[in-house]
């Protein structure tokens, strides 16, 4: 699109009717590129199952149904090797809390090949939910077509297929969920909705400082009976011995390979060498956003939307354990700011894509570019908010209001 409005002043304008086609041929192309990631994932899952995503979470719900020691390395292994299956890194750890290895039960519980094949027909399914509900929740100005794209570039990302067997698009759909919600001024239930992304806290952490600031009470109060919901099902799952184990678990495995993700705390471990600098690092960042947060309470009181889309984005840059897949939630900010930066939000999805496909295809170094991308993201949704507010003064100040006028109210923008 600025490439267009660039050089529309210097040649001949494209027509209509071939603008059409190439947009076409455009969606035709990342919808094949899409479906190739798709088939890595999928081949890459049933050919090489003992190093698939879904070994953990299967691991998790054989241990709680034969009343193991959920959060010890030894039991885990042992699991593993039960199943039949050895991860190339010795184990593929379950770090989730109980609940998720008793709802994925169903599907943990069968043959490894079978609930593999299961589990990736189910993940399809959400995903094809998650994208129809994208095209859903995008301006209804747009047309069919560019609200069919958009879809497809915002939740249908790159990012997003590289792993099947994971989390996304139940986090995805919940989240969108927390967005009809919120709009339709039912924040109680948005809030239990927006528990659900407790599956992984790292997606959504600083969520809760942003609607804080944002005076979002009810929307807090909803989220915290759904997190109190969360430690009552895990106490009734494993008791309160097992749960204390948790904590230093998951910085047990998580410290070691802080420098596999792809936010900026990873980043920085990479550098130093050093998997504790990942969480000092976090720790940084989320007090900056904190601060930011208390700056901009009074725009993200008036726009709510825009407290959940900014705390998302500002989630997965400052977790010190995120993963390509997890930034598939970031389809809920190019809708928050799609009626008036919707195509500079689409155009970083595009460039995380672009990013995805280099890097797991020819150069992993390219995936280092993927956190400054979502820290754009971030600051697209701070532009949008930041509008309202600047137009009004400019208005005020470039239009005083006249004594007649101070008759009418202001109107709310």
């Amino acid at each position: 699109m600025a490439v267009g409005r660039s050089s529309h002043p210097y040649g001949d304008p494209v027509s209509w009717r071939s603008g059409r086609a190439f947009g076409f041929l455009c969606v035709a192309v990342y919808g094949a590129i899409a479906a190739g990631f798709i088939a890595r994932s999928v081949t890459g899952a049933l050919t090489s199952p003992a190093n698939s995503d879904w070994v953990a979470f299967a691991v998790g719900s054989h241990l709680l149904r034969s009343g193991g020691c959920l959060y010890c390395v030894g039991s885990q292994l042992a699991t593993t090797h039960a199943l039949g299956l050895a991860p190339g890194d010795g184990i593929n750890p379950f770090v989730s809390l109980p609940p998720v290895g008793f709802v994925f039960e169903p599907l943990g519980l069968l043959p490894p090949l079978q609930g593999i094949a299961v589990t990736l027909t189910v993940c399809g399914a959400m995903f094809c939910a998650a994208v129809a509900l994208t095209w859903k929740l995008l301006p209804a100005v747009w047309r069919a077509p560019h609200r069919a794209g958009g879809a497809l570039v915002a939740a249908g990302s790159l990012v997003g297929l590289v792993a099947f067997l994971q989390w996304q698009w139940v986090m995805l759909l919940a989240l969108l969920m927390t967005l009809v919600l919120q709009r339709g001024g039912r924040l109680v239930p948005a809030g239990l909705v927006m528990s659900l992304l407790l599956i992984e806290p790292q997606v959504v952490w600083l969520v809760v400082p942003m609607l804080v600031a944002a005076r979002q009470w009810r929307t807090l109060v909803g989220f915290a009976i759904g997190a109190l919901g969360w430690l009552a099902a895990s106490l009734e799952l494993v008791g309160p011995s097992q749960l204390l184990r948790w904590p230093g678990f998951l910085l047990q495995t998580h410290v070691s390979d802080a420098y596999r993700g792809v936010g900026l705390p990873a980043f920085v471990a990479s550098i130093t060498g050093n998997g504790s600098a990942a969480f000092w690092s976090s720790a940084a960042l989320a007090t900056a956003a904190c601060v930011l947060a208390v700056g901009f309470r009074r725009a993200l009181h008036e726009h709510p939307s825009h407290a959940l889309a900014l705390g998302i984005a500002l989630s997965l840059v400052a977790a010190p354990h995120i993963y390509a897949q997890d930034l598939t939630v970031l389809a809920l900010p190019c809708i928050v700011v799609a009626n008036r930066r919707g195509d500079a939000a689409l155009l970083v999805m595009l460039a995380l894509s672009a990013i995805t496909a280099i890097g797991f295809l020819e150069a992993p170094q390219f995936l280092r570019l993927i956190p400054e991308t979502v820290l754009l993201m971030a600051a697209i949704v701070l532009d949008d908010l930041r509008t309202p507010l600047h137009r009004l003064g400019s208005d005020r100040v470039a239009h005083p209001i006249t004594a007649p006028a101070m008759l009418d109210p202001i109107p709310h923008r």
